[in-house]
């Protein structure tokens, strides 16, 4: 059995996870012991995670290719190209926030530069491709409608949250001017976009069913996009002065102002989503089973974490420099106990099967439901 041919991009949600915790851990502006050597130590995990998963991955589509295409027919698979774009961009980005402080800083920067155009056209192809695939060809109806569309559409604002960190190094001020516009434009692109998909979700959980449990953890993701958000319009007055001095006034302006709001309508959706993850946990709820979707716990909230912490950098409030440690510490126990949950879905073969007493379990428990018999096929298992 191949263990390549169950690695989806939903795989990358991982790397996602590990990455943020990596960066946040590392630059945290509240000292606490051995936060650099832990943000260090999941850096270095982090890059390992990504490059078997990029190998697994591509082994899958040079072996598997028929099964790989197919996954652009699934409206649930075809989401997660959005993760592979915005882990690229987030190992990148620790690239830059991590590499540059250990390694040679050259060398880490052109790291970081290198990954984040690819994680620009992976995310441009995602934000196209999966949308139009929605329109066109998935069977879709108004009920269905989830958090987790955000998915594809919001790696530029990602990239434009990372990107904010890049845009004076790039080269001369005529190629940093132009890095910078496009910047914004990505900007642009995933936030109107996640205002549509938010509508669409906000009127799901008005006029249809509750969100099964199954899917509670995705009711976080909408906290990601507003999370880099926050970064993208605090970072810009900061990482630009030298090209806009002349506007600098008016963009630290709009980076409180926006990033402020945004934070306050972050704040209410981490209540939601809280909730929701209450309800499903109570006895009216329908429980929380345990897959990579639990990683909307970390990324999302990361990227509000992320976000505060641009937030204080741009003001200097120490409103915002507590709430990002608070953010952090609530964030690094989501993290452990995710984690935990991953290596034991690894290790006992419920995630990902890797040795034939895996199947020989699975089969067991189906016939033990009283399911017809002959066996969990290994796509039973990619399509969990």
């Amino acid at each position: 059995m191949s263990v390549a041919r169950q690695i989806g991009t939903n795989w990358f949600t991982v790397v996602m996870g590990v990455g943020i915790m990596a960066g946040l851990s590392y630059s945290s502006p509240l000292v606490f012991p051995f936060h650099k050597t832990f943000g260090f130590a999941a850096f270095i995990a982090v890059l390992a995670l990504f490059v078997v998963a990029l190998a697994l991955w591509g082994i899958r589509w040079f072996n598997h290719t028929t099964e790989a295409l197919e996954d652009f027919r699934d409206p649930s698979k075809a989401l997660f190209y959005g993760a592979l774009a915005m882990a690229t961009n987030v190992v990148g980005n620790d690239f830059f926030l991590i590499g540059t402080h250990v390694w040679p800083f050259a060398l880490s920067l052109h790291i970081s530069q290198i990954l984040w155009i690819a994680g620009v056209a992976i995310g441009l192809f995602a934000a196209i491709a999966v949308p139009y695939l929605m329109f066109t060809q998935h069977d879709i109806a108004p009920g269905d409608a989830l958090a987790s569309w955000l998915i594809p559409v919001v790696p530029p604002i990602v990239c434009a949250a990372d990107g904010a960190n890049l845009l004076s190094y790039w080269g001369s001020p005529a190629v940093n001017m132009g890095m910078t516009v496009f910047d914004i434009s990505l900007f642009g692109l995933t936030f109107f976009l996640f205002l549509m998909v938010s509508a669409l979700f906000y009127s799901r959980l008005m006029y249809h069913r509750v969100v099964p449990g199954s899917m509670a953890p995705s009711v976080w993701v909408e906290i990601g996009p507003i999370g880099m958000a926050m970064g993208t319009l605090a970072t810009i007055p900061l990482s630009t002065h030298a090209l806009f001095a002349n506007f600098l006034p008016g963009l630290r302006a709009i980076g409180l102002i926006g990033g402020s709001a945004l934070w306050g309508v972050g704040i209410w959706w981490c209540v939601i989503a809280t909730l929701y993850t209450i309800l499903h946990l109570s006895k009216k709820g329908e429980g929380i089973p345990y897959s990579l979707g639990w990683w909307s716990y970390v990324f999302p909230l990361g990227s509000f974490t992320a976000g505060t912490y641009a937030l204080y950098h741009l003001t200097q409030l120490r409103f915002f420099y507590v709430a990002g440690f608070l953010q952090l510490v609530f964030l690094s126990g989501c993290f452990v106990i995710v984690s935990l949950g991953t290596l034991k879905g690894i290790v006992n073969g419920t995630l990902i099967a890797w040795h034939p007493r895996h199947l020989d379990l699975q089969n067991s428990v189906v016939d033990g439901n009283g399911s017809q018999g002959g066996g969990v096929t290994v796509e039973g298992v990619i399509a969990r």
